[in-house]
């Protein structure tokens, strides 16, 4: 794919994510972190259930809901709002199940801060999809559960946070409480400790000059004077600035807003296929600091841009317009026609390859907001999609169909890694004589990937239509 047309990027990209969502509302996936480089499958978890890494999906699906009032739309959202609701705990927090650390791992501040700012939007730009008690549950729930993150901290604001010490994680907490105040009301107390907390990291975190003296970025955290929040988390920092200048009209908020932008846009860089990218992180080496570009995520940058773009609206940000433009156009070239966007590159292994929809919700947010023709993306929603989509990388694929994603490895004797779409784990597929400790889920019908040569050939007789994407040209071919 090409040229790039929001309408048509958010419509197959919510086409797909469709396929993950299960019965009950709950968005599945495979859950890769493709900056940490880390999955489930690495922790022997397997966990493919329900995340609230992708709760900002929600961000879209309320800007779709809202703009083409389609009732497919609604019902995607709804199900999903009503499906978290039920996951409320009796401590105050979300089951909301980290993501790359599995279903083990189930008390990430960032998440359900996430979930908490992702429901407070929803309830008020999407509000008619729910019902009175719908949005009663989420402004009693959100409220609870950022309440007790409060409760916690011990109101720590003047040490550089106010909920955690991670920056991005407490952005994203004082993040969702703008956004409730903005749906459910003002509060002067939370005003008063979002602002402190703002204040704060400007005083503790903000490193300026980075690259040059109109821009600046945050360290990741006080414990780490040395190494500054990767690109793709600003998208979280940014909106908590943005909330804090339009409560305060404080235009140092404003301005560092700006600066921080600055600092992500004048960090990107472009891949050996010519599309811009986000950098990966800066560390400071012996007084200097440098960057780092690569390996890096290409899906997940979406809440990023968003911000960027409401920044870019209501303050002159000149340069904001052509960098969105050439992202757009890595979208375009990273999108595949089954819908899903590829995960990383340059790591050369499966984290360049596992579509985690975690990440690609982000990007619906992204693009959710940018629809302007509600029929252009009903079209695209309701396109048939092909029967395969597949990823190639630098030695293995990535396969979906309408229910089932498999992890294949054409050079290691028949291992795969294989789940149902709307299950809760994957499973390793191991020759018998490998002893197996797990039952393996088998793709069916089967899709079958020999190298013959340095080429990669594809039979896959049960399925006319198949997608494919080579991340770095490998060349492939299909078998009758």
């Amino acid at each position: 794919m090409s040229a790039f047309s929001a309408e048509g990027a958010a419509g197959r990209l919510l086409r797909y994510l469709r396929t993950w969502q299960a019965p009950d509302g709950a968005l599945h996936g495979v859950h890769t972190h493709p900056v940490w480089r880390i999955h489930p499958a690495v922790l022997e978890d397997h966990y493919t259930g329900y995340s609230a890494w992708g709760a900002p999906g929600l961000l879209g699906l309320a800007d779709l809901a809202a703009h083409t009032r389609l009732p497919a739309v609604e019902a995607a959202g709804r199900d999903w709002v009503r499906y978290v609701l039920t996951t409320f705990l009796a401590n105050e927090r979300w089951d909301c199940c980290g993501a790359e650390f599995g279903r083990r791992f189930n008390d990430a501040a960032v998440d359900n801060f996430l979930q908490d700012l992702s429901l407070s939007y929803y309830a008020r730009v999407a509000a008619h999809t729910l019902t009175a008690e719908d949005r009663a549950r989420i402004g009693d729930r959100v409220r609870r559960n950022l309440e007790s993150y409060l409760r916690a901290a011990g109101r720590p604001e003047a040490e550089g946070h106010l909920l955690v010490g991670t920056v991005n994680q407490d952005c994203a907490g004082l993040w969702a409480m703008g956004e409730w105040m903005q749906t459910f009301g003002a509060d002067a107390r939370w005003r008063d400790l979002l602002l402190r907390g703002l204040h704060a990291h400007l005083r503790e975190h903000f490193v300026p000059g980075l690259p040059d003296a109109e821009s600046g970025g945050m360290l990741r955290a006080t414990t780490l004077p040395d190494y500054l929040e990767p690109a793709e988390y600003y998208g979280v920092i940014l909106p908590a600035y943005l909330h804090g200048w339009r409560l305060s009209g404080d235009s140092v908020l404003l301005q560092a807003a700006v600066q921080l932008a600055r600092h992500v846009m004048r960090h990107a860089w472009r891949d050996d296929r010519g599309c811009l990218r986000l950098h990966r992180t800066c560390d400071r080496v012996q007084g200097a600091w440098r960057v780092s570009q690569s390996p890096m995520l290409v899906a997940g940058g979406g809440l990023f841009l968003r911000a960027l773009r409401e920044l870019a609206a209501v303050t002159p940000l000149p340069e904001a317009a052509p960098f969105l433009a050439a992202m757009d156009g890595t979208l375009a070239h990273y999108q595949n026609d089954y819908g899903f966007i590829v995960a990383a590159t340059e790591w050369h292994d499966d984290y360049d390859l596992l579509c985690g929809t975690v990440w690609e919700a982000h990007d619906l947010a992204y693009l959710g907001a940018r629809v302007a023709d509600a029929g252009a993306f009903q079209a695209a929603l309701e396109a048939p999609a092909p029967d395969l989509g597949i990823v190639i990388g630098w030695h293995d694929l990535w396969v979906e169909s309408a229910r089932q994603w498999s992890l294949l490895r054409p050079w290691s004797y028949g291992f795969s890694y294989t789940g149902d779409k709307h299950g809760a784990e994957g499973a390793t597929a191991i020759p018998a004589w490998g002893h197996p400790k797990r039952p393996e889920i088998p793709f069916r019908p089967e899709v079958k990937v020999r190298m013959v040569g340095n080429e990669l050939v594809i039979r896959a007789p049960d399925y006319p239509a198949i997608a494919v994407t080579s991340i770095y040209g490998k060349p492939w071919s299909r078998e009758a």
